[in-house]
């Protein structure tokens, strides 16, 4: 816990997450307004936008915000490359010298956090969408836990792609290029069936199981996989990211 305690010390102490909730804010912002609002205010020349309404729009409205998977991508490798390129990753193993209980505890405070910066952001979405989506109902609260163990885990897999990625190159920079353009690529490639079935992007959005009409439908993939197929994609790249974070820090000594 010792670990785990300095860890949180580190992301509370700095101002890169209070900032990177800022923008998730805005996006979150910005999103709400396109797809709930938009199309009332001005229905003439909103075309083929969708527009989500209640109770839909509370569910699709968390699928959207844990979409935004720059958040544990960047937080992960901004955190963890700043202390290798340092000499604090190995003051930090002359303390104790437990590799894989380093990398946990790093796992587990940027997942936690990235978590609840989903859930803030669903919260936000969830408020506008109770006073401006057409419609009504909401989901029960059975509903709503899912949703946040829903986001916890997709929080804990792109974390764990990212703590991967700037393990293997040692390089916060190069590393944050990488990590944005798999994620950029990830979301094309998993629009090819063959592929969706092991697409991270896909298995995020069919965690929701939200599925879309008209165009905008056809660009959101994961329809097709079921909850537990999803569950298990998650998983599989945890693991990935876990292995990859493993290799990355024996294959040399920071």
């Amino acid at each position: 816990m010792s670990l785990v305690h300095a860890e949180y010390l580190k992301i509370t102490r700095r101002k890169l997450f209070p900032t990177m909730l800022a923008i998730l804010g805005f996006f979150t912002l910005l999103s709400a307004f396109f797809l709930m609002i938009f199309a009332q205010i001005a229905p003439e020349i909103a075309g083929d936008i969708p527009s989500v309404d209640k109770p839909l729009a509370y569910t699709f409205g968390a699928q959207q915000i844990a979409g935004q998977t720059w958040f544990p991508l960047i937080l992960a490798v901004v955190m963890l490359g700043g202390e290798l390129t340092t000499t604090v990753w190995a003051t930090s193993l002359t303390r104790d010298s437990r590799r894989l209980m380093h990398i946990l505890a790093r796992l587990v405070v940027f997942a936690v956090a990235s978590w609840l910066a989903f859930v803030v952001g669903t919260a936000v979405w969830a408020g506008i969408a109770f006073f401006a989506a057409e419609g009504t109902g909401s989901p029960s609260l059975g509903e709503w836990l899912g949703l946040v163990w829903r986001i916890g885990l997709i929080a804990f897999a792109w974390t764990s792609l990212g703590l991967g990625t700037v393990a293997a190159l040692r390089s916060m920079g190069p590393a944050i290029g990488a990590v944005l353009a798999f994620s950029f690529l990830e979301s094309f490639l998993s629009l090819w069936d063959p592929y969706a079935n092991v697409s991270l992007t896909a298995g995020t959005n069919a965690l929701f199981e939200v599925s879309l009409g008209g165009i905008a439908g056809a660009f959101l993939p994961g329809g097709d996989i079921s909850l537990a197929h999803a569950i298990g994609i998650l998983i599989g790249w945890v693991v990935v990211g876990l292995a990859l974070t493993w290799w990355g820090m024996h294959r040399r000594d920071a």
